[in-house]
């Protein structure tokens, strides 16, 4: 069944480390975890899992930051202790991260300058691009037109450039490609740098060059290696077209970022997101305590040197910290809500239709109960180098972050699987625990104190959420006056009538000695009956249209589908107003002898 609502179904579930359902729903996933590892394999799939180190941990907003509400941890037994590395694996233990460093580059920018520079030029920031290619609206196959990139689209992967400079060229391998059917290239077209196992990192202010004139006379040549080198790259498409994958896109927020502040990026970094955060494990520098390092056995790229690609590819951080920072996103600490709402948005589209791109968002969506449910958003970053692979996702419905860590030489593989095992346990278990928190605050039935008026309704809850089972209004079904309305010639009936949280809300105030209740807006949403039983997939499938019928019709001025639930201290409801009846209804609670009383606010 396709989605019908906005968001959450409620507020994130509180006190997840206190349900005894959460408990035993993470044991069971331990367990199943563990037995992956024994058994290198899983039905997701196979992977080598014992030679992977693998560290995973859950923090919720209601929940103390400090104490996760899922921890998991296994440490390989072939882990390269004489490198500096640990034998425990542990939430402390560092690993590299990759490319998760792009979403501290991204939140670095916006801490500092908001949204004030996302649609400048990036040649206004980076002078090395000031006299490259300016094709006044021609187009080039050859050529990038710099000044028609702005900063907003390097950062959303829209900037149509290439993924590297020269990364990982087949050029600088020790292999002769020329019996492979390659060209023989001439040395000017051989990069002197990239960052990879065969040569240095590329230097943004180069590097100076000898060159013979003479059997005894030399000349200077200063030669901008990575500069020089990135202006010879063709465009792959035109900026703001489709999301193209750019590690070379960060590398250049990185300079953008150091010119607007004056002070190098890992400085930036470090006093405006990493101290404020308590991000105490989280570095864009090698650490410098050994023991707590994740190494595995053979070229594992932990002391592989980035250069100036930190910003896109280059920090350090332990599952605990990463965790932390997801949900320091997900608490506004360093940004005001509405920046991190607008932070959090899908930019572009790629071929499949569950994956979209933010920025640098990979934003994932799947039903709440996997093979059904209403949609949810997964807000993810991946990252991978040398035998490290890494995920932090952030979900906004749930206010959850989770971080998934893995090291070793089968580390694709091992994060792939299990990820996925994680997810399909989490998901499920984080929407029940909503539904069950929701139905505990909301359902029962709500009268109005005035029994003339003959006026109630009933909440319940289901698996597709919270919904008005009865509505009455002057003792007429308003459930059947909006279905009569809403009939249309070959129009699908209302199935049922949903109760959907906004994040409109009015805190307790203080009136005299009273303390008013804190009031939150809700919508509902009349979801039709859209089955299709053996009539054709229709492309254009209506079932998807209720977002654009919110706050219709309106009576007085005041929609139908406005409602406002009034919560005591402890976030129950004790009365509910359907704001277009210009009614409250109060919640009517079981008392002893089983008779009926209100409770007024």
């Amino acid at each position: 069944m396709a989605s019908f609502l906005l968001g959450p179904i409620s507020q994130p579930p509180s006190g997840l480390l206190s349900s005894p359902y959460v408990s035993a729903v993470t044991t069971n996933l331990s367990t199943s975890l563990a037995q992956a590892i024994r058994q290198g394999q899983s039905i997701f799939g196979e992977f080598t899992a014992n030679s992977s180190s693998i560290s995973i941990t859950a923090l919720s907003t209601q929940d103390d930051q400090n104490a996760p509400f899922f921890d998991f941890h296994f440490s390989s037994p072939f882990l390269n202790q004489s490198a500096g590395g640990t034998e425990k694996v542990t939430n402390t233990s560092l690993y590299r991260i990759g490319s998760i460093s792009k979403l501290f580059t991204v939140y670095t920018l916006l801490v500092n300058y908001g949204w004030e520079h996302w649609d400048d030029s990036i040649t206004k920031y980076l002078p090395e691009l000031q006299g490259a290619a300016d094709l006044h609206d021609d187009t080039s196959v050859t050529h990038v037109d710099w000044s028609k990139i702005t900063i907003g689209d390097l950062a959303s992967q829209l900037s149509g450039i290439g993924r590297d400079y020269s990364y990982g060229d087949l050029a600088n391998m020790d292999i002769s490609w020329s019996e492979a059917g390659l060209p023989q290239l001439s040395p000017e077209d051989v990069p002197r740098c990239g960052g990879n196992a065969s040569v240095p990192p590329c230097d943004r202010n180069g590097t100076e060059l000898l060159v013979p004139v003479s059997q005894y006379l030399y000349s200077s040549f200063f030669f901008l290696e990575y500069f020089q080198g990135l202006l010879r790259r063709a465009p792959v498409f035109a900026p703001q077209t489709t999301p193209v994958y750019s590690n070379t896109a960060y590398r250049m927020l990185g300079y953008i970022v150091e010119t607007l502040s004056g002070t190098c990026f890992d400085e930036l970094l470090q006093h405006s997101v990493l101290q404020p955060l308590d991000l105490t494990t989280t570095t864009s520098a090698i650490p410098k305590d050994e023991g707590s390092w994740v190494i595995p056995n053979g070229e594992s790229g932990w002391y592989q040197d980035t250069g100036d690609e930190t910003p896109t590819a280059g920090m350090y951080s332990s599952s605990s910290d990463l965790a932390k920072f997801g949900r320091g996103i997900l608490l506004n600490k360093r940004l005001s809500p509405v920046d991190t709402r607008r932070w959090m948005k899908p930019n572009a589209h790629t071929s499949s239709p569950s994956l979209s791109v933010g920025s640098p968002w990979e934003i994932w969506r799947t039903k709440s109960q996997i093979s059904h449910g209403r949609t949810i958003d997964l807000y993810t970053k991946s990252g991978s180098i040398g035998q490290y692979d890494s995920l932090l996702i952030v979900f906004p419905d749930y206010g959850v972050a989770l971080s998934i860590l893995v090291a070793g030489p089968s580390s694709a593989a091992v994060i792939k699987v299990a990820s996925e095992i994680v997810l399909q346990s989490l998901i499920p278990m984080m929407e029940n625990q909503t539904l069950y928190e929701a139905c505990n605050g909301l359902c029962g039935t709500y009268n109005s104190p005035d029994l003339s008026k003959n006026s109630s309704l009933t909440v319940a809850v289901d698996a597709d959420g919270l919904m008005l089972e009865r509505w009455v209004n002057r003792g007429v079904d308003f459930k059947a006056v909006i279905q009569a309305y809403a009939a249309q010639p070959g129009s699908p009936s209302i199935k049922s009538i949903r109760l959907q949280a906004t994040n409109i809300e009015s805190m307790p105030t203080v009136q005299g000695k009273d303390i008013r209740s804190r009031r939150v807006a809700y919508r509902v949403m009349f979801e039709r009956d859209r089955s299709h039983g053996t009539d054709p997939r229709q492309i254009m499938d209506q079932s998807v249209g209720l977002w654009s019928s919110v706050d219709t019709p309106m009576y007085g001025e005041i929609a139908v589908d406005y409602f406002v639930v009034h919560l005591d201290r402890s976030g129950v409801a004790v009365a509910i107003e359907p704001r277009v009846m210009r009614d409250t209804l109060y919640k009517v609670e079981i008392g002893e002898g089983d008779s009926t009383h209100s409770t007024h606010i």
